[in-house]
């Protein structure tokens, strides 16, 4: 039986089959990478913006003003109906 690997049989075929095949399998497994990057990426962000809305949830279900920051632009948000029972609590005094 011949070695199918010995150099002295090679021909420019089979270099360019071999060569191929491993193109082939590094460019399958960059974008499988690729893919498995961005699935984890987006994961993070969809995680963060609910995690970011429950916090600024639970500081308005308090009645505490929830601060929002967009570069050199900031916002106080105040839940309405905290400040409707405040209202309603000092006319009652």
């Amino acid at each position: 039986m011949k070695n199918p690997f010995r150099v002295a049989d090679w021909t420019v075929s089979k270099i360019i089959l071999v060569l191929w095949i491993i193109f082939s399998f590094v460019y399958i497994a960059n974008d499988i990478r690729v893919g498995f990057v961005a699935r984890v990426y987006q994961t993070g962000q969809e995680d963060g913006a609910r995690s970011a809305v429950v916090q600024a949830i639970g500081l308005a279900q308090q009645c505490q003003p929830v601060v929002l920051r967009a570069g050199e632009t900031t916002v106080n948000l105040l839940n309405p109906a905290c400040g409707a029972k405040a209202n309603t609590e000092s006319v009652t005094e």
